[in-house]
């Protein structure tokens, strides 16, 4: 049986997977979706890496609210708060019905999400 921690990295490398996915598509491709996507990667990935340190977080979709409790066992993470702070941004602006996404912003979200991923995963002890 998969551990909590591990479940969570799962679904944040699906999550990351959606995203890339959704940027290739040719027909009609869901910019927003791959914007979402990168942003829950990138929260799955913070609640997977608290709870293998037993870390208590409440219940938020708040990137960096989640980041700041992992500081204490990963402070070289304070560089990805920039990227981090992005995706919160974009996911905040994706509430607002007349937010349309374009390729350029999902790319950017994706490799934002990517990059807090190669960072997290060595973490969870993955890769």
């Amino acid at each position: 049986m998969m551990t909590l921690t591990a479940a969570w990295a799962s679904k944040a490398e699906a999550d990351l997977e959606t995203a890339r996915r959704e940027l290739h598509v040719e027909d009609h491709p869901n910019y927003e979706a791959a914007c979402f996507h990168a942003q829950q990667s990138a929260l799955r990935y913070l609640k997977a890496r608290l709870l293998k340190s037993d870390t208590p977080f409440p219940s938020t979709t708040h990137l960096v609210v989640l980041l700041e409790l992992c500081m204490n066992e990963e402070p070289e993470w304070e560089e990805l708060r920039p990227h981090l702070r992005s995706l919160n941004h974009l996911a905040a602006q994706l509430e607002d019905p007349e937010c349309q996404p374009d390729g350029p912003t999902a790319a950017e979200a994706y490799s934002l999400a990517k990059s807090f991923r190669d960072k997290a995963r060595p973490s969870l002890g993955l890769d």
